[in-house]
């Protein structure tokens, strides 16, 4: 499974779990500030409404992040950034309306609710710093990391190094951040493929397959020419066979 995938369910799972013990197990206590405060001040908390908004809140996010997920799964464009960038409004929103609910002496609760925010957009935006790494075996040559993949050389049609690329057309599923382009896209005249972008500079190996194709490149051109040399050099080894 793509470790992107595995990202969102963690965070879905996550926040469903939290969500259930909080309005279904009524377990307080999990909440930042709940179990130091007094009896009497966790009396005020749940008559006001508190625990049940965080659970609500956490509830909320997790369908949130499920339909984005799932619209995900569909191909539908920008749907895991469109999800994220709504759980975070939703976060931010519903947290204000919870500090409404306490009083000023036990608004310390909501610390935890600004640091699983903060935490939250720090996941997001480091999600396109995830490595790919290229690993080449006798027959195959793999991408791991982010919508990684493996593609035997049998299924290839020809390996170059290009200074400029087609246009892109449509993102389908990836992600595009801080010069990152990582995921399945159209491009122009080339159709549907997946890219591994990590600059916008030249030069970009293209790898023509049968009926796709496979652009990389990395921050650094000695790196990326490497890259090139060593998928060439498999690629015609094993034409040689």
């Amino acid at each position: 499974m793509e470790y992107i995938y595995v990202i969102q369910i963690f965070l879905i799972l996550l926040f469903f779990f939290f969500s259930y013990l909080i309005l279904i197990r009524k377990n307080y206590y999990i909440i930042s500030g709940f179990q130091s405060s007094t009896p009497e001040e966790r009396q005020k908390m749940i008559k006001a409404g508190h625990p049940h908004a965080v659970g609500k809140m956490m509830l909320h996010i997790a369908i949130i992040l499920s339909f984005g997920f799932l619209l995900q799964l569909l191909h539908v464009p920008y749907a895991m950034e469109g999800s994220y960038v709504i759980m975070l409004l939703v976060l931010f929103m519903e947290s204000f309306r919870i500090t409404k609910k306490v009083k000023k002496k036990s608004r310390k609760v909501n610390k935890t609710i600004l640091l699983l925010s903060l935490m939250l957009t720090i996941v997001v935006f480091a999600i396109p710093f995830i490595p790919n790494t290229l690993e080449i075996n006798e027959n195959s040559f793999e991408l791991t990391g982010l919508y990684g993949e493996t593609w035997a050389f049998s299924d290839i049609e020809n390996i170059s190094l290009q200074d400029e690329l087609p246009e892109i057309t449509v993102r389908m599923n990836g992600i595009s951040l801080f010069g990152n382009r990582i995921g399945n896209y159209r491009m122009e005249g080339l159709g549907t493929g997946k890219l591994f972008l990590r600059s916008k500079e030249a030069p970009f190996i293209v790898i023509r397959t049968l009926d796709s194709f496979v652009i990389i490149n990395t921050e650094q051109i000695d790196k990326t020419v490497a890259y090139y040399q060593q998928l060439e050099q498999a690629y015609q080894q094993h034409n040689n066979h």
